[in-house]
């Protein structure tokens, strides 16, 4: 039982650090494959970008101006804004703010039935338009979303390429966000580029990603929490590339600080409904996407169960193990892994008291990122929770976002 219990302890203790400490140095440290560079942006196939809206009536005007403001060529771009049963006024709002641009069409759905079963009805109806000509490509993205003038023109240009199914764009956030909600953001923004040059990235983000018609997965179950997550995924599994194109730029604000539990919760129990339905892709025959997969998503995914049953094995291998003298290397190593937790707790706590201006040293800033980080891994493990449970469902609730 003492072997196991260290047995246990090692396995999963290799299995965290490979996750987060060796699979970031391996694919920043390694080659970076067969990246695809996109003609120039004067590739421009037609455009429909479609964008699911609820309850976003301070914000849908600003957004309908900013596609507006879009440099994409005249008569190639059209806009289908479906609101999906709001109990505010965004349809009237999207309506008067697109009065002049005849190519912005706003479709009201009475009933609220989540983004996915809006993107559904949106993109069967673009497939029926007659204004739907070969070569158009669909974009996706969302009501608080900016897009930097030529971000339209930079997904399209890798389309010129048959084995680029997909295109993901990059996400800024603004705003007076935490530093560690930034920093990790920067970090997961410069393994996407990675992977992506290596094989494929992970997902797409729902901000600003476009797709061939042909792949968008029209199966995708209405209750799907991280679409965007799921429908990057199948255009991987459909045997094409989902590239990420950095220059083309989505801005959002930062969601508010209250809020953001809520937010990781339900994210977390759709990471874990996404691992289900993206679980063809984990076979070798994905080769290098596969390995990403295991690395990137599934192991930081099931972080919060591994350092559990790592500190589980840890202290009941101290209390029911060997004494120190019989095997010391062991024992240290169990004793370390206690000794880790405690401060990383510790630390985390003092990050959350000290989320003040004022507290701005260094040591702060590092509570800061541990609490952060613990705060992810806790709500991954309530979200996992919530999947277990099951009835999840594809319906929203505004994330209200700070700019200040």
């Amino acid at each position: 039982m003492t072997i196991a219990l260290y047995s246990m302890m090692l396995v999963t203790a290799a299995m965290l650090a490979y996750a987060w400490i060796a699979y970031p140095l391996l694919l920043l440290a390694g080659r970076r494959g067969r990246a695809i560079t996109g003609s120039p942006a004067t590739h421009t196939p037609p455009l429909v970008l479609l964008l699911s809206a609820f309850n976003e009536a301070d914000v849908i005007a600003d957004r309908v101006a900013n596609l507006i403001a879009t440099d994409y060529p005249d008569g190639l771009l059209r806009v289908l804004i479906g609101t999906d049963g709001c109990t505010d006024d965004t349809a009237a709002r999207a309506r008067k703010a697109a009065a002049a641009a005849p190519w912005i069409e706003v479709v009201a759905f009475e009933r609220n039935r989540g983004k996915v079963a809006v993107l559904r009805d949106l993109v069967a109806s673009a497939r029926r338009h007659d204004d739907c000509p070969q070569g158009t490509l669909f974009v996706f993205t969302d009501a608080n979303t900016r897009f930097r003038p030529d971000a339209l023109r930079l997904l399209a240009r890798h389309f010129d390429n048959p084995a680029v199914g997909g295109v993901c764009g990059r996400l800024v956030f603004t705003g007076s966000g935490s530093d560690a909600e930034h920093t990790y953001w920067n970090l997961e923004n410069v393994l996407k580029a990675r992977e992506s040059a290596l094989d494929s990235c992970l997902g797409a983000n729902g901000a600003i990603y476009a797709l061939r018609p042909v792949c968008f997965w029209q199966e995708i179950p209405p209750s799907t929490i991280v679409d965007d997550f799921v429908i990057g995924m199948k255009v991987r599994e459909a045997g094409l590339r989902m590239l990420y194109e950095p220059d083309a730029v989505a801005e959002e604000d930062v969601p508010a600080v209250r809020d953001e539990w809520r937010r990781r919760v339900r994210i977390g129990s759709g990471d874990y409904q996404a691992a289900r339905l993206c679980r063809a892709c984990l076979h070798p025959r994905y080769g290098r996407f596969a390995w990403c997969f295991w690395s990137h998503k599934i192991l930081r995914w099931f972080t919060p169960h591994l350092a559990l049953v790592m500190l589980a094995a840890a202290v009941l291998s101290l209390a029911f193990g060997p004494r120190p003298a019989a095997c010391p290397p062991l024992v240290l190593a169990a004793q370390a892994v206690c000794t880790g937790g405690l401060l990383l707790l510790a630390a985390a706590l003092a990050g959350r008291l000290s989320r003040r201006p004022a507290w701005g040293g260094p040591v702060w800033q590092l509570c800061r990122g541990v609490d952060h980080f613990v705060t992810m891994q806790a709500a991954l493990l309530a979200g996992f929770i919530r999947y277990c449970r099951g009835n999840l469902s594809g319906s929203w609730a505004r994330t209200p976002r700070t700019s200040t």
